[in-house]
């Protein structure tokens, strides 16, 4: 009797098949499948790392894994509780703006998004 390679998975073999034949839409919903169960075996979970590695991510996958939502302000909660607090220092909001621009090196647009943001965020 032939003795099978260690590891051996049915499963991945029916997506390596798959895959193979060029049913990648099959072998991709059967490898989602065991997957999603919990119960992939580790040939069934290396087959899946080699896809995604294979595939890598399209421009907007990142989007669409974040569930649609924009990503968020670079460092957006330091640089808006740096403006808050040197504004509670006694710094005028101009001021505070000008001085966190200098400390992250980001453009006075994107620190007021980021207090905009803080601000909205204590809102709520």
């Amino acid at each position: 009797m032939v003795k099978l390679s260690n590891p051996f998975s049915v499963a991945a073999q029916s997506i390596s098949a798959a895959i193979s034949e060029g049913r990648a839409e099959d072998a991709l919903h059967a490898l989602v499948r065991q997957l999603e169960a919990g119960d992939a075996d580790k040939v069934v979970q290396a087959l899946a790392a080699r896809w995604i590695a294979t595939l890598g991510l399209r421009p907007g996958d990142a989007k669409a894994l974040r569930g649609g939502h924009k990503e968020l302000l670079k460092e957006w909660l330091d640089i808006a509780e740096m403006v808050i607090g040197l504004q509670n220092d006694g710094e005028t909001y101009e001021r505070a703006v000008a001085k966190t621009k200098e400390h992250f090196g980001y453009t006075e647009r994107h620190i007021q998004k980021c207090v905009a943001m803080r601000r909205a965020a204590q809102q709520d």
